[in-house]
């Protein structure tokens, strides 16, 4: 069985794929989230997925055994190969060494040049596997590996919202300001969050975007008329 479920706590289960990032893990923990919430839906007070893994917080502890029965019998059922409903994006962003604080030094540690790194950066389609950490936070796959590096020995306490950001094998955008331990490359200036809208994300999972580099002065322009 791909899939092991296993009870967290007496009202939480968590179902489990292999531990490692993947495409095509992502996109079968996307459908059978959605197969839950269409199922399931009276059955459950929130459901967190991540790149392989998926929690779901009960209402009530009676019937899980029952329940993990189900669920395994609607993941065997689920045809993963279906056609996703997602979006494609273009996030401009400003590459500048004033908003990358982390540009030069990654230049250094990677034996690339600036322009390089932003040419790598923003040459691939990523795919939104999850959204994380903080309301509206991308977790993206599709990082070129010549871009793959360590996250920062001491994380800063600071970094500002639409930080463009590589820890590890990953890119992703911090949504609002916050503490960071991964190395900035540039800024947007799109909102990916806001509690005021139908729908507070900007992004969502099996979402498509590519990175569309701007130059400091469309930056400061855009932001201006924000």
């Amino acid at each position: 069985m791909p899939i092991t479920i296993q009870k967290l706590a007496t009202s939480c289960l968590i179902i489990s794929w292999e531990n490692h990032i993947s495409t095509k893990t992502s996109h079968e923990v996307y459908f059978m989230t959605q197969a839950i919430k269409s199922n399931f839906i009276n059955q459950f007070v929130d459901c967190v997925p991540t790149y392989c893994s998926l929690t779901l917080y009960l209402k009530s502890n009676r019937n899980v055994d029952s329940l993990t029965i189900q669920l395994l019998d609607l993941y065997q059922s689920l045809n993963f190969s279906s056609k996703i409903k997602s979006q494609h994006w273009e996030i401009p962003v400003c590459y500048h060494t004033s908003l990358g604080v982390d540009l030069a030094s990654l230049s250094v540690t990677l034996n690339l040049s600036i322009n390089e790194i932003i040419s790598l950066h923003s040459s691939p389609i990523y795919t939104v596997d999850f959204i994380g950490f903080l309301p509206g936070f991308p977790y993206l796959s599709g990082l070129n590996k010549q871009l793959h590096t360590h996250r920062l020995t001491s994380p800063r306490n600071y970094i500002q919202k639409g930080s463009v950001a590589i820890g590890g094998n990953q890119t992703g955008i911090y949504p609002q300001d916050s503490p960071a331990g991964w190395n900035i490359i540039g800024r947007t200036n799109l909102e990916l969050f806001n509690s005021a809208r139908i729908k507070p994300c900007l992004l969502s999972p099996m979402d498509t975007l590519q990175f569309v580099p701007i130059s400091l002065s469309e930056f400061n322009n855009y932001k201006s008329h924000d």
